[in-house]
């Protein structure tokens, strides 16, 4: 089986030089000349290995190489290579997860064994992946976190890669997809388990009170400041700290933060005395961070060093193949909660929240199911117990009809073999109504076209 590897580096002949050398070791060479080239080649392929300089364009393009190629995909290897006599970024490459790296200039056999050593490491990790994703499709949850599609066994796959690291996360997604349960996931399998995880909403604290929120305050600092307050800073040291909604952070409080953050050290409201830190941070936004930044709402520098890894979690229409695992997940929680004994939920009931959008992601599936399981009356959840505004669906393509589709069986068995055929039927369909444009496709859907591309590629639909 071939092994994929892409070298990036700006000089030429070095670039040149390597692809020689892997071709000749049986290895298929891609390479790129800057970090917009290699950001392309790992979006567009899978890469076993990425072997990059860390300085090109800017200082830190190695680094984002680096984190381009972790995001995309958390089991390629990524060695780094330095001209440099200072290790600091080496360190920083290391910390985010670079397996190893290479002083220029090199000699062939130090390559070859550092290569050998990376790939051997990426065997392990497959064997973790697989153990990984026969756990969470045995279970249908990981660390808390229900589902079993493929988007969301990305996402756990990256988890369980980025966890052990001490880099900072940013979680982007909409509304209730669950980013502090990604946060909490990353926190429980990371290295500061053992010490606090300390969750913090900033949208949800009046801007006067931020600061105090974070940093504490001293004794009289301000008319009603009676005694020395700690703050969330303090409170999460040796932790994790999750900044939950951060693109709701003032200016001003973004400016101390990105100091605090540079250098590790904070000031009480109204203390003289610096008080060091030493915690984990992950941040979470539902705001477009690329939008704000351009409108002047967002510090670009505060940005990309909290974006060091980002994780972003898709809305509940684009992985409805889990809709049914979180529907019985949530079935038997509200069940146990309001002492029903409800079994399942019947063939036209699920049809219904399959088809539904979902604007409130899965808290409002949540809220579905536990109204649901209030309402019934009997042993089983069926179509009158559900909300009427779910009950008059509107599909994607805007009929009033399911694309056609036969009722499923009353009995509600949703086997894997089921669901596969709904999904493909639902897409063909989707297919026809847009005279066969993908694109439009996936609008109809309210899928993204990646998404889309994955399905096709995975029922075989050319």
């Amino acid at each position: 089986m071939k092994e994929y590897v892409l070298v990036v580096d700006d000089e030429q002949s070095l670039r040149q030089l390597l692809s020689i050398f892997f071709k000749k070791d049986g290895f298929e060479v891609d390479t790129a000349s800057s970090l917009a080239e290699a950001e392309k080649a790992i979006e567009e392929k899978a890469y076993d290995l990425v072997l990059t300089d860390l300085r090109m364009g800017k200082p830190d393009d190695g680094l984002n190489v680096l984190r381009a190629a972790v995001s995309k995909n958390p089991w390629t290897q990524v060695v780094v290579m330095t001209a440099y006599g200072t290790l600091d970024t080496v360190k920083e490459a290391i910390k985010l997860g670079a397996y190893d790296y290479l002083t220029k200039p090199f000699d062939n056999a130090n390559l070859r064994e550092i290569v050998r050593s990376a790939l051997a490491r990426k065997e392990d990790d497959a064997g973790k992946r697989k153990a990984l994703r026969e756990s969470v499709q045995g279970t249908s949850s990981f660390e808390g976190i229900v589902g079993r599609g493929d988007s969301m066994l990305r996402i756990f796959e990256l988890i369980d890669r980025v966890a052990p690291t001490d880099a900072n996360v940013m979680i982007l997604g909409e509304s209730g997809t669950g980013k502090e349960l990604v946060a909490n996931a990353l926190h429980s399998r990371g290295l500061r388990k053992e010490h606090p995880f300390v969750p913090i909403n900033c949208a949800a604290i009046p801007d006067t009170l931020i600061e105090s929120e974070l940093f504490g305050h001293a004794r009289g600092a301000f008319t009603g400041a009676v005694q020395t307050k700690k703050g969330l800073f303090e409170s999460a040291h040796q932790g994790t700290l999750f900044l939950d909604e951060i693109g709701e952070l003032p200016l001003p409080m973004q400016s101390k933060l990105l100091r605090a953050l540079q250098e590790r050290v904070f000031r009480r409201v109204g203390g003289n005395e610096d008080i060091s830190i030493d915690f984990r941070l992950i941040c979470a936004s539902k705001r477009d961070l690329n939008q704000e930044m351009e409108e002047g709402r967002f510090r670009d520098d505060l940005f990309f060093r909290l974006n060091v890894i980002q994780i972003v979690v898709p809305p509940l229409r684009e992985r409805r193949e889990d809709i049914p695992v979180l529907a019985a997940y949530f079935m038997e929680k509200f069940s146990r909660k309001h002492g029903k004994s409800i079994s399942r939920i019947d063939g036209e009931a699920m049809r219904i929240l399959l088809a539904h959008n979902y604007p409130g992601n899965i808290r409002e599936l949540e809220n579905i199911l536990e109204r649901a399981t209030i309402m019934e009356s009997g042993n089983v959840i069926s179509t009158g117990s559900l909300p009427p505004n779910v009950t008059k669906i509107v599909t994607p393509i805007g009929s009033s009809d399911t694309f056609g589709l036969d009722p499923l069986p009353p009995e509600g068995a949703f086997l894997d073999s089921e669901m596969d055929a709904f999904e493909k039927s639902y897409i063909l369909k989707a297919l026809e109504a847009a005279n066969g444009n993908r694109t439009e496709a996936a609008k109809l859907l309210n899928i993204s076209f990646r998404s889309l591309r994955y399905r096709l590629q995975k029922h075989g639909i050319e």
